[in-house]
């Protein structure tokens, strides 16, 4: 591609996306409005040829890098040797994923595969609501584009969504409260927001919600395998009923897996979970060789050194420009939060304008593949980007970092001011992780 066509090029795919295929207000507005072309490790082109540093691992996707080299090749391999897909939905790979992850999280007794982590949080309310009888799922958090679990969004739901499904915020009282409105719960499904809520949060809950007779889904499609090695809730020492899986499973592949005790998981037998790409095989051998590189190498650690590196260095930046904002907590998978919003959805922008890719509200997810030298760069160039993001601001409206993060909870998963002030106070104090810990919330 000349480069004398490369900005033209650029601006003329965009527009060919929006007339074709783009959202404005979910591809180009909170995203990244380029097209972007390959990517390799952290470092990805778009269709003009320019370089940009990835602070999202693909959203997630691919904490390993992209192309990452043994998983990359292991799917060739297996494309190669196998065809790709089988006539039948199990495979001896299917089965091999299932007893590694029995290996990894071994509260988990049995596993379902699926494409997204939409798919396995709706396949594990399904199974709930099979195996106990009851109808109702209360639910706190991100677990997809699904009707049923957009409540705590309602100005996204449908107006027919899933009515025996329930948001409470993470508000603990108001489980409790909508619950007794209920004849019976079938489960309560939460994911776990790391950098807000404590490990004990997710016991005390535990506790309520077997006092409710109810079952215990965990949503660690983002916590799985980022967190710690055997997930959120081994770290946290919870003992879920059912978990989701996805991010980290395979490594950019899409593949997304229900895990849960025996007795639970044999209701699937009595509705109908099946789906024709369970029979494509090239996702296991990828899952196969992610996991090889979660056991053998120090993938998870080197994540965690990136996060401590740019949550440490980001926080310099805005304490010596005296903005108030603040990177929190955990360094695998950190949050940015501003205490004038603007001023945080102008800075990421200009972030990516200077070619480092970052979401305001968007969860900060190195993968191990990212640069010491790109870490530097990028916070180097936060010192321009966030001066010029008050420059287009002109003013700001900081009143300190509780009332931001009751906001930013409750912006981007949901949670009542309540629950961030009763919670996160504690958790920012004893985190440990680099975040700062202000004396209240």
């Amino acid at each position: 591609m000349p480069v004398e066509d490369s900005q033209t090029t650029a601006a003329d795919m965009v527009r060919r996306a929006r007339a074709v295929t783009a959202s404005d207000a979910w591809d180009l507005d909170r995203r990244f409005p380029v097209v972007m072309d390959r990517a390799d490790g952290a470092s990805v082109w778009d269709v003009a040829g320019d370089r940009y540093v990835d602070f999202t691992s693909c959203s997630g996707a691919a904490p390993l890098g992209v192309g990452f080299a043994p998983v990359r090749d292991r799917i060739v391999a297996e494309l190669q040797r196998s065809g790709g897909i089988l006539p039948g939905p199990l495979s001896a790979l299917r089965v091999a994923v299932a007893e590694r992850l029995k290996a990894i999280f071994p509260q988990m007794e049995r596993f379902l595969f699926f494409r997204t982590g939409s798919c396995a949080t709706t396949a594990a309310t399904r199974i709930a609501r099979v195996h106990t009888g009851a109808r109702t799922v209360l639910t706190s958090g991100y677990h997809g584009w699904h009707d049923w679990q957009l409540q705590y969004r309602p100005h996204l739901a449908l107006p027919d969504r899933d009515p025996e499904t329930e948001d409470f915020g993470y508000d603990l009282d108001r489980l409790l409260q909508i619950a007794q409105r209920h004849n019976g719960v079938a489960a309560v499904i939460v994911t776990p927001e790391v950098n807000f809520f404590p490990q004990d949060y997710v016991l005390e809950l535990e506790a309520l919600v077997r006092k409710l007779g109810a079952l215990l889904i965990l949503d660690e499609v983002m916590t799985g395998f980022r967190y710690a090695s055997g997930g959120y809730h081994t770290a946290a020492g919870v003992r879920p009923d059912l978990i989701a899986l996805s991010k980290g499973l395979a490594n950019g592949v899409a593949l997304s897996a229900v895990g849960g005790r025996e007795d639970i998981m044999r209701a699937a037998e009595r509705t109908y979970l099946g789906n024709t790409y369970q029979r494509e095989v090239t996702p296991f051998a990828a899952a196969l060789a992610t996991m090889d590189a979660w056991a053998q190498t120090a993938a998870l650690a080197r994540i965690a050194a990136v996060g401590m590196r740019l949550m440490g260095g980001l926080n310099t930046v805005f304490a010596e420009a005296g903005v108030e904002a603040w990177a929190l907590a955990w360094p695998t998978m950190f949050d940015v939060v501003f205490a004038d919003a603007r001023i945080g959805h102008l800075f990421c922008q200009e972030m990516w304008r200077r070619r480092f890719l970052m979401q305001y509200g968007g969860r900060f997810m190195p993968s191990a593949a990212t640069d010491d030298r790109d870490v530097d760069g990028a916070l180097d160039t936060s010192v321009h980007a966030l001066r010029t993001a008050l420059i287009r601001s002109a003013e700001t409206n900081g009143d300190g970092f509780g009332p931001a993060a009751a906001r930013f909870a409750a912006d981007h998963f949901g949670a009542t001011a309540q629950t961030v002030n009763r919670w996160c106070r504690l958790h920012l104090g004893a985190a440990g992780s680099g975040s700062p810990a202000p004396e209240t919330c």
